[in-house]
């Protein structure tokens, strides 16, 4: 049997007869304040995966299933306030590309590259979902959606230079262009740390 603590402390239900995890998280969200969401769910410490979700109960015989809960606000705030830091590795993805590609190493340049790029369009679309729990009075407050298409379009262009294997102006374009934004881009989301605290 899996035993689920919700907030550190038992669950109010038991899960025999209960086939996947999945059935069992819904008996969580079931038996939480109407006016929280879960945040966190581990497994045996472990952070909860997409195997997890479909995987049988039966997988978890003696496992514990811990379930964190707070407020949607809570939630944003707690997220908000590690943006810059997701912003931040961003920017140093992308010097590190420029380095490899200024230095001539074209197969770590592009390496880096991709990194960078893939973690740019990964933020955009998480900074997004998480905007969307944010009330639609505040939202404007959280929008960088300027930033992220001045910068999506940067990237466009870099693209594009790779492409034609104009890695001195790519370089170029990456310093000059794309890092000063990001740089601009994590003070501006820094501000969400402040006000998390």
């Amino acid at each position: 049997m899996v035993a689920v603590r919700i907030n550190g402390e038992d669950a109010p239900f038991r899960t025999e007869g209960v086939l996947r995890i999945s059935d069992i998280i819904e008996l969580i969200k079931a038996n939480i304040d109407p006016e929280h969401m879960i945040t966190v769910i581990l497994i045996d410490g472990h952070e909860f995966s997409d195997e997890d979700w479909t995987a049988p109960v039966s997988k978890y015989n003696t496992s514990i299933l811990e379930v964190e809960t707070g407020t949607p606000e809570s939630f944003v705030n707690a997220r908000l306030s590690q943006s810059s830091d997701v912003v931040r590795t961003c920017y140093l993805q992308f010097r590190d590309a420029r380095k490899s590609f200024q230095d001539g190493d074209m197969s770590a340049g592009n390496k880096h590259l991709i990194e960078a790029v893939n973690t740019a369009k990964a933020f955009f679309e998480w900074y997004g979902t998480i905007l969307e729990l944010v009330p639609a009075e505040r939202r404007a407050m959280y929008d960088i959606s300027p930033q992220v298409t001045e910068i999506s379009g940067i990237c466009k262009t870099i693209c594009q230079q790779q492409l034609y294997q104009s890695w001195w102006a790519l370089g170029e374009t990456i310093g000059k262009e794309l890092e000063p934004r990001l740089d601009r881009l994590e003070d501006h989301l820094r501000k969400f740390q402040r006000a998390s605290c």
